[in-house]
């Protein structure tokens, strides 16, 4: 059997890009906000003390005049109102040009 031939490392790589864009609270829950670069979303989880972030949804075009926000079904409880999850959308969309600005 042969054994692809691999190059030793030649350094250090790029750094890791810093995608945490902070948290926001909308009603009563607390979003945090990361970027993945790979599909330029913006994912969002829910977090509270004692237990493990739930994924609630992510944003879509981030960069472009009208951003979409796509939520879980199973979460959509947490935000009963077209006003809230508009909201959120709004606010995490702030903290990612904020973000942007801040680089």
């Amino acid at each position: 059997m042969r054994y692809p031939v691999t190059q030793p490392n030649s350094g250090p790589g790029r750094p890791p890009e810093e995608i945490e864009l902070g948290v926001t609270i909308v009603g009563e829950t607390r979003v945090r906000v990361l970027f993945d670069p790979d599909w330029g979303s913006l994912v969002c989880l829910r977090v509270a003390p004692g237990e493990i972030a739930q994924y609630l949804g992510v944003v879509t075009g981030a960069n472009t005049g009208t951003p979409n926000l796509h939520l879980m079904e199973d979460h959509g409880w947490r935000f009963p109102t077209p006003e809230l999850r508009e909201s959120m959308r709004r606010t995490v969309v702030g903290l990612y040009r904020n973000w942007q600005e801040q680089r």
